[in-house]
């Protein structure tokens, strides 16, 4: 194994799991993190690795690699890596499926696109600075100033917008990884750099452990050097956070910190800093496939925060913990010149701004290397923004058509529902039966709930639906319980979903009334989740009956005026089920701090 200078082993040259651990299983990493705290220590793993690969490799995705069971382990192993390895090998043997990954894979592969990437390299150029994906679409504008101030030190420093491709490195895409930043990295050589100034951590941390031949430096040590520099005046207490990137590099947080005292501000030290740091909740994608574990490491950092606000210098732990606390990138209080801090951006106009970069630095008149840099990334099919958007404007010409037509006549709703009365009693049992058997057959409800508006109108199609949907729940629980345990859990695993059984444990039916008030969570794996649990039935039948009630009598008031709305009239059930489908979406947000509290 080779050790870098910054504390993280490059890979592991072995990386079958059968490798004899280190990890003595002390439990000293268990209460810092919460996947180890549920799955067990890294050793555990290690030896589960050794019988089922296959749920070592699933439980690898939901580790965040941080890096913090590294910095605690008192016999030097580094379990993160152990675990990057494991998902390169899930990768290779093709055992595992990226498609919950596919925005983040779509946001890097646009990274290395011709849309954004653009080098611009001055005549004797041997330095350039890399200031990542995150700032130059948040903080565009300062992205220029920071490199027209790096440039008054050393005028020949050149500047490349382009993407690390960090999100398949920790995704285990190695091939893919290696293709796109070997790349990057043969060019920057060969056009003779030879040193990186970085401000993204996490490029600071790829450009070190892969970019041989290429010195990597921070840019906030660059500006720490220059007494001269001086931020706007910051007031209150300030504590820092340190990305987990770069949580082995003294000299970072040395300088950030310098940077930081310069403004003013009272700093407030963290127990929880340096290489202790903890992650935001972004790290290794986690939040993708089980959003609690991301959400139990973010609160852990804002729980800290006894008062005032949090400085760091990462554009993804900023906008991260941005959500539940004020929070600031240490660039943010740099190089504002005479006006105020200026206002961060965030998506989609993140992309817009990266495309107003591109095209400044672009527009520059002096020599230079140039180049515009497209690589291709596989990644995961799935449908599309501009699919999407085809999909509906074509509903929306197919509803004119049919209008202009006069072909909506034969579709009115009294028309409609006197033909599935010719049907009788059949029609009814048919969808309550077909209602019974989606869910059990992982189907999604949503189809049926809007098509039994359609049919059967408001008051029925409601009736039918609650019964159909409590049946079809009923029976889901009833088989996870006491015929497809094994099978269910494979299914709900890495869905956040597993945790199910510890909250019911602790607050009972009122962890179904929750998670059914909240349409997000798929119905399906719901129910078939709640038979692993210690949940009575009656109460299972009961909590649901009651709280899918709402957003079912929103659909069903909403799906029962389409005709209507086809035929060009607006009628009070459509204005209801609008108001109600908004009501309904405001509901995840009400119950949003229950669920943070899920460790």
């Amino acid at each position: 194994m080779h050790r870098l200078k910054n504390g993280i082993l490059r890979r592991y040259p072995d990386a079958h799991p059968s490798r004899e651990p280190l990890c003595s299983g002390c439990g000293r990493c268990l209460g810092a993190c919460a996947f180890l705290k549920e799955h067990g220590s890294p050793r555990e793993i290690r030896d589960l690795a050794q019988t089922h690969p296959e749920e070592a490799f699933r439980l690898s995705y939901l580790c965040s690699l941080c890096g913090l069971c590294t910095a605690l382990c008192p016999e030097g192993d580094d379990p993160a890596a152990y675990f990057l390895s494991l998902r390169q090998e899930a990768v290779r043997a093709g055992k595992v499926a990226l498609a919950s990954y596919s925005t983040l894979l779509a946001y890097e592969a646009r990274g290395v696109s011709r849309r954004f990437t653009w080098s611009h390299l001055p005549e004797g150029c041997d330095t350039v600075f890399f200031p990542g994906c995150g700032l130059s679409g948040t903080r565009h504008e300062k992205v220029l100033r920071l490199w027209n101030y790096l440039r008054q030190s050393s005028p020949a420093m050149g500047l490349v917008l382009d993407c690390c491709t960090k999100p398949s490195h920790d995704l285990g895409r190695q091939d893919v990884f290696e293709t796109a930043f070997g790349e990057l990295q043969r060019w920057l050589l060969d056009q003779g750099v030879r040193r990186v100034v970085v401000a993204c951590p996490n490029c600071f941390k790829v450009f070190h452990q892969y970019g041989e031949g290429l010195k990597t430096q921070s840019v906030y040590e660059l500006m720490a050097a220059d007494s001269d520099l001086t931020p706007s005046p910051l007031t209150g207490p300030q504590m820092i956070h340190d990305p987990c990137a770069v949580r082995f590099d003294v000299a970072i947080h040395q300088a950030v910190k310098a940077l930081a005292l310069r403004s003013g501000a009272r700093m407030v030290d963290s127990t929880r800093g340096g290489r202790l740091t903890h992650c935001c909740g972004e790290g290794g994608a986690v939040g993708a496939v089980c959003p609690g574990y991301a959400g139990a490491w973010r609160e852990s950092i804002l729980t800290r925060r006894k008062e005032g606000a949090l400085l760091t210098y990462c554009t993804g732990c900023a906008s991260r913990l941005g959500q539940g606390g004020k929070v600031r990138h240490i660039l943010d209080l740099y190089l504002n010149g005479e006006g105020a801090v200026p206002r961060v951006a965030k998506s989609p106009l993140t992309y817009v701004n990266r495309w107003l970069l591109k095209r400044k630095v672009k527009n520059l008149s002096e020599p230079a290397v140039t180049r515009e840099r497209h690589i291709p990334m596989d990644r995961p099919a799935k449908g599309g923004l501009w699919l999407k958007l085809f999909i509906c404007l074509g509903l929306v010409g197919a509803g004119m058509v049919l209008h202009r037509s006069g072909l909506t006549d034969s579709l009115a709703p009294e028309a409609v529902r006197q033909w599935v009365e010719g049907y009788g009693l059949a029609a009814p049992v048919i969808f309550i039966a077909l209602y019974c058997i989606g869910p059990c057959l992982l189907l999604p409800a949503s189809p049926l709930t809007l098509a039994a508006g359609l049919l059967f109108g408001p008051v029925m199609g409601l009736i039918y639906t609650m019964v159909g949907a409590t049946g079809g729940a009923t029976l889901a629980f009833l088989t996870s319980r006491y015929l497809a345990g094994d099978w269910v859990r494979r299914k709900v695993a890495g869905t956040g979903l597993e945790r199910l059984d510890r909250k019911v444990a602790e607050e009972g039916w009122k962890v179904v009334a929750f998670t059914r008030l909240v349409p997000v969570f798929p119905f399906f794996l719901l129910n078939y989740a709640f038979g692993l649990t210690r949940v009575r039935l009656s109460h299972y039948v009961a909590a649901t009956s009651v709280c899918i009630f709402p957003a079912t009598l929103a659909f069903i008031l909403f799906s029962s005026s389409l005709l209507d709305l086809l035929q060009g009239r607006i009628t009070a059930p459509l204005v209801w089920g609008f108001l109600l489908l908004g009501a309904v979406g405001v509901i995840p947000f009400l119950v949003k701090r229950f669920w943070k509290k899920v460790p």
